[in-house]
């Protein structure tokens, strides 16, 4: 794997999986594109799919009009950063475990064992493994799993806008670095790591089974299912969903506001899992008194 594909994939999983898709996608009369106002501005707020073919493209013609009205692209992270070779080397070392210590002696015995069976009916040896810590496994084989199906994050819609953006000359700018984004995996408390390893055997033994639900309802911006099907294993692990979903939503509304009060067309593209729920996007900013247009 490319290491600059690998980091792509990385940011890819630091929100709910929306990668996993069937081949075709099927667009309804909305989407999850939503425009934001207040009385004389507005901005567009795109949950992404992180991982797509190219068989998904073209997109719906309401998305491309967005971008075309937009004079900036907003991003989870600028993937301009993707490409540095210190970077990705970074995380590398970021994902690591050091002083000898090892993935197997990290991980509950229960999850160690799971992650065991799960590899080997995957057909990898887990011992090639057994120096990272736990959120970087998880992380590595989400992408592998994935990228067996024929998924790619250079297909996926950051990507798609990045190359986009980046042709047209468009500011592209990131809601975090990845350095931020780096640090909220590893400082996530270690049993909460080892519930992260689970969950992600769990869903990887199922993806490709769960995943028409999800792209359905992605394909028509429908909420409601979108939350049922992102959020119900997370209810186990509440903390985790914390760190990585809800708190960064609430991060993100003050940044999203002044970048609807500079009087600039800003599209905003995060994960899917991002605009659901009671402290989704969606909901955030309607609390902030905007108005939210789905189209």
């Amino acid at each position: 794997m490319r290491r600059r594909g690998f980091l792509a994939g990385w940011l890819a999983t630091l929100t709910v999986a929306l990668a996993a898709l069937p081949g075709r996608v099927v667009a309804g009369d909305t989407h999850s594109l939503w425009r934001v106002s207040d009385a004389t501005h507005h901005v567009y707020l795109q949950g992404s799919v992180h991982l797509l073919k190219k068989s998904h493209y073209p997109l719906p013609a309401v998305i491309e009009d967005a971008y075309a009205d937009s004079a900036v692209l907003v991003l989870e992270a600028d993937l301009a950063a993707a490409s540095d070779p210190a970077a990705q080397m970074k995380m590398m070392r970021k994902g690591m475990l050091e002083d000898r210590a090892t993935l197997k002696g990290t991980l509950s015995a229960t999850t160690w064992a799971m992650a065991q069976k799960q590899l080997g009916e995957m057909g990898m040896n887990i011992a090639m493994f057994n120096g990272f810590k736990p959120w970087f496994f998880a992380m590595t084989i989400t992408v592998s799993r994935l990228q067996t199906l024929g998924f790619s994050s250079f297909d996926g819609l950051d990507w798609h806008f990045f190359n986009r953006a980046t042709a047209d000359a468009k500011p592209i700018v990131g809601l975090e670095t990845l350095d931020y984004q780096m640090e909220l995996f590893d400082t996530i408390a270690a049993g909460d790591q080892d519930a992260l390893v689970r969950q992600t055997l769990k869903d990887i033994a199922t993806i490709e089974d769960e995943m028409d639900t999800v792209v359905g309802a992605w394909a028509t911006g429908d909420l409601p299912k979108l939350e049922a099907a992102l959020l119900k294993n997370f209810k186990e692990y509440p903390t985790v969903y914390k760190r990585l979903v809800t708190d960064r939503n609430h991060n993100w509304i003050p940044l999203i506001r002044k970048q609807l009060d500079s009087g600039k067309v800003h599209m905003i593209v995060v994960g899917a899992g991002h605009l659901v729920g009671t402290e989704g996007l969606v909901a955030l900013l309607k609390k902030q008194g905007l108005q939210l247009k789905q189209l």
